[in-house]
């Protein structure tokens, strides 16, 4: 392996880490949204005395779940993902 297809297959590992470190700091992303959605729902449903923001912190509560849940399976679709694109340059690496 020459040193071009060298550098090439270390700038594909680098990316490969970079692609991983974006899909955890998108998951602590979502979950952190889910919370807020989750505390202002609980917060809305104990602190308010009016009919509608009761009615929005009952809705809160449940779409926080729904976003808790979108973000954990797209992060596992792309890290399966990620971890296919490892072996696949592993693989490349040691052939070379």
């Amino acid at each position: 392996m020459n040193n071009e297809e060298k550098r090439s297959v270390e700038n594909l590992v680098l990316a490969i880490v970079r692609t991983e470190l974006a899909n955890r700091r998108t998951l602590l992303a979502y979950l952190n949204t889910a919370l807020a959605l989750f505390v202002s729902g609980i917060g809305m449903l104990k602190l308010t005395e009016d009919n509608w923001l009761e009615w929005l912190g009952f809705a809160l509560v449940p779409v926080s779940i729904v976003v808790a849940i979108i973000g954990v399976v797209d992060y596992l679709v792309l890290r399966r993902s990620i971890v296919a694109e490892k072996a696949r340059a592993a693989a490349e690496e040691s052939d070379g």
